[in-house]
């Protein structure tokens, strides 16, 4: 049996993305003032449900983000880079988590499995009469 492929989410799929992506954002957000290790327990379990996407949505992001970090050089003190890298690293775990959760949803639509024939199929046939003759023909 195989199941129909989900296929990659167009324009309004991505919305049940925002289930997940936009609580965790908003719980990331809330925490800035809490607990190191409390933080630090939310960080990790926003990378695990963003992977494998968190890395290249946080590349994107951090390069993205370059030219602005530059120009608040030119405004006045600017956060350390390690702390702008740690957020982009959030950033990108929340949109990690928004496409995860954006293609879970796919999945989960994707419909029935329809029966495929498989090996046993294959092996109860007849087989062909040009099989056969040719089988013959060799002898």
């Amino acid at each position: 049996m195989r199941a129909p492929l989900a296929l990659w989410p167009r324009r309004l799929q991505w919305l049940p993305g925002l289930l997940m992506s936009a609580p965790l954002a908003l719980l990331l957000w809330s925490l800035r003032n809490a607990a190191e290790e409390l933080r630090t327990t939310v960080a990790v379990a926003a990378v695990v449900l963003a992977l494998p996407w968190v890395v290249p949505a946080m590349v994107l992001v951090a390069a993205l983000s370059v030219p602005f970090y530059m120009w608040m050089h030119t405004r006045g003190p600017v956060p350390p880079v390690l702390e702008w890298l740690g957020a982009m690293v959030l950033v990108g775990a929340v949109i990690g988590a928004h496409i995860n959760a954006a293609l879970g949803w796919q999945w989960v639509r994707r419909g029935r499995a329809v029966p495929e024939p498989g090996i046993g199929e294959f092996l109860k046939r007849r087989s062909a009469t040009g099989a056969e003759q040719r089988t013959d023909d060799a002898r």
